[in-house]
């Protein structure tokens, strides 16, 4: 097995299994690398030469708590089957999220410190309300600077925490709401020590973005209606549902035909601020050409902006290819699909990699969906969208595709995907920021004399256990909040089982590939 260049370190676990109350964490030893098998076994793959150390992050959603466009007030319907589609709407630990990726940064740091990471890719809804403030908080806390949480609502009395709704959690002793009644715990001034500015060091790496539908549509589900922007930069903020509106049979689907049907409800009064403004594709794009990013536009190129894409290509290292996709659909609903042009796009850039080209290369794909999320069709007859199998095919066309990283989900998650031919690639699916279990995942990748070998580790966030009110100690409570949350996207098992955390990967490849990559 080639070194797997991250030692398996202690990880973060639950005291006991979760039963519905509230379940401390504690250190565990480390687990040992399980080789998966569905493409062989290691023997004979000698020779071991490094092409790329890479980390992988992706879903922090990080959310202005006085957005007028967030929808926080349906968690109280969780359980009820119309309203399935639009929750999770609400985490109780998401007024501490700020902290949770500064800690992530920091670690992301030391690993670059300890085993020479090459590049950090996020993938995808790296904001949630497709915000300008969003967007500038996050690249903040990747590349390094001062972060204000009252800029996005933190302990402000319209938010959920800051509020006094008993559906949300208030961490202040006496409280009687709902999460504390199951165990949550008081944490007296935990509202003031959230609000605080802070500094996040950055990851201290180069480091690639990807572009997901929290970051390009209203609440990650329909397009921005007309003039929309005037009600999110304006005084007042949705708390309530409207009491004469009970959808049919699914809210999501009267959502995405007109996003105002539960936002015309009883609303709290806000300040007005024009950096709640919502963002277009391109002005996200173009938002990460800032001083000091490293590489310049974090992957994204000036031919993106003008263009109004998202996708593109990154050949940062020697005998790789970085390519990332845009997966969100413009046309509304939460899962992806590529269009026709994108789709022509992909197959252009694969085949200027592959074994027989001038500069061939092994290929890992970067999106926010993965390949069991590429089923959305919605969108006129005429739009030309390209789901899963199309892009599966292709994929298996190109022997130089090695794996696939998405997020989305927001559980750990491990998939061969073979060809009929023999070969295939991995599709490697990481937990996300925002919810339990707040975790990176290190990628190695190796060119043996048979294949490609991909040594894959998890990385808990350092955030300590036990916390406290410090920057740090507040990721810690983030933690151990998210892991007591059964209604989050990833649900309460999201860390996944032990063949989808540490893990070694092989994909078989031509001799001429592994020979021009070897340079034998």
């Amino acid at each position: 097995m080639p070194d797997q260049g991250w030692t398996t370190s202690a990880r973060i676990e639950r005291v006991g299994e979760y039963d519905g109350g509230y379940v401390p964490l504690r250190p565990a030893p480390g687990e040992a690398h399980r080789d998966r098998t569905e493409f062989g076994t290691g023997e004979g793959w000698g020779g071991s030469t490094r092409l790329l150390s890479l980390l992988h992050i992706t879903d922090f959603q990080l959310a202005d708590l006085l957005s007028p466009s967030r929808t926080e007030f349906l968690q109280r319907f969780d359980g009820e089957p119309r309203w399935q589609r639009m929750l999770p709407a609400y985490r109780p630990q998401e007024f501490l999220e700020l902290q949770a990726l500064a800690a992530v940064a920091a670690t992301a740091r030391q690993a670059s410190e300890q085993c020479a990471v090459d590049v950090l890719v996020t993938t995808g809804d790296n904001t949630d309300s497709a915000q300008r403030n969003e967007v500038e908080a996050y690249l903040t806390a990747l590349d390094g600077g001062e972060i204000r949480p009252d800029d996005l609502g933190v302990g402000h009395p319209a938010s959920p925490t800051g509020g006094t709704d008993d559906s949300f959690w208030h961490p202040e002793p006496g409280s009687t709401d709902a999460w504390s009644a199951r165990g949550l715990p008081d944490v007296p001034g935990a509202l003031d020590a959230a609000r605080t500015p802070f500094v996040s060091a950055g990851v201290g790496v180069p480091w690639l973005s990807v572009y997901g539908n929290h970051d390009c549509l209203l609440q990650g589900r329909t397009p921005f209606p007309p003039d929309y922007d005037a009600f999110l930069t304006g005084p007042a903020k949705p708390v309530l549902p409207p009491s004469d509106y009970l959808p049919d049979s699914d809210a999501m689907v009267d959502y995405m035909a007109d996003p105002w049907v539960v936002s015309t409800g009883t609303r709290a009064p806000i300040e007005r601020d024009e950096r709640r403004g919502s963002v277009t594709k391109t002005e996200h794009v173009a938002a990460h050409f800032r001083q000091g990013a490293d590489p310049d536009g974090h992957g994204y190129t000036m031919d993106n902006v003008a263009s109004g894409t998202a996708y593109y290509v990154w050949d940062g290292v020697p005998g790789v290819r970085l390519i990332s996709l845009d997966t969100t659909n413009p046309y509304g609903d939460v899962n992806g699909c590529v269009d026709d042009v994108q789709f022509g796009w992909l197959a252009d850039r694969l085949a200027e990699v592959g074994p027989d080209s001038d500069d061939p290369r092994l290929v890992l794909l970067l999106s926010h969906h993965g390949l069991d999320t590429m089923d959305n069709a919605t969108g006129p007859d005429d739009a030309g969208l390209h789901l899963a199998g199309d892009v599966r095919a292709l994929l298996h066309q190109h022997p130089q595709v090695v794996a696939w990283l998405s997020g989305h989900v927001h559980v750990n998650r491990v998939v061969a995907r073979p060809a009929a031919t023999g070969g295939g690639f991995w599709e490697v699916i990481t937990s996300a920021i925002a919810e339990w279990p707040v975790q990176l995942r290190h990628l190695a990748l190796d060119v043996t004399e048979q294949g490609a070998v991909i040594t894959a580790t998890m990385i808990d966030s350092l955030a300590p256990v036990d916390w406290d009110l410090t920057t740090a100690g507040l990721a810690g409570l983030h933690r151990e909040v998210a892991a007591n949350d059964p209604g989050s996207v990833g649900g309460i098992h999201a860390e996944g089982t032990p063949d989808d955390r540490n893990v070694v990967l092989r994909v078989p490849l031509p001799s001429e590939l592994t020979r021009a990559l070897r340079g034998d």
